[in-house]
């Protein structure tokens, strides 16, 4: 009586060194190589790959949740996710800009306000 040996036992060569945690997805491999030319913040005057632009302290985490299902999904191309990424970047340090300029400046802070129709006026 010979065993056969069942093929759901077996570990395929290339997760036999636990190599398979580190291998990336197909999916990832685009995102990985695709590189954008930024002009603001920490990436100023870099070539960033979008994975890493994704990664980045500008992009929230649920956010890149939500671009990475899509992107997976079909739903996004890789050109879509990298104009997506590069605006949210672009917007989070005009953000961050405006904000510490406005910290040297309070004057210009109360300009904005009252242009802004005073929402923040008090009784």
């Amino acid at each position: 009586v010979s065993a056969k040996t069942s093929n759901k036992d077996t570990v395929p060569p290339e997760e036999q060194d636990g190599e398979h945690s580190s291998k990336e997805e197909p999916w990832e491999t685009p995102l990985k190589t695709t590189v954008v030319d930024m002009e603001v913040g920490e990436f100023q005057g870099h070539k960033v790959s979008v994975w890493d632009l994704l990664h980045s302290k500008y992009i929230p985490e649920e956010n890149r949740k939500e671009l990475l299902e899509l992107y997976q999904a079909g739903e996004l191309t890789l050109e879509q996710v990298k104009t997506v990424v590069r605006s949210i970047v672009t917007k989070a340090e005009a953000a961050r800009a405006e904000q510490s300029a406005s910290e040297r400046c309070p004057r210009e802070e109360a300009v904005v306000v009252e242009a802004e129709g005073n929402h923040l006026q008090e009784d």
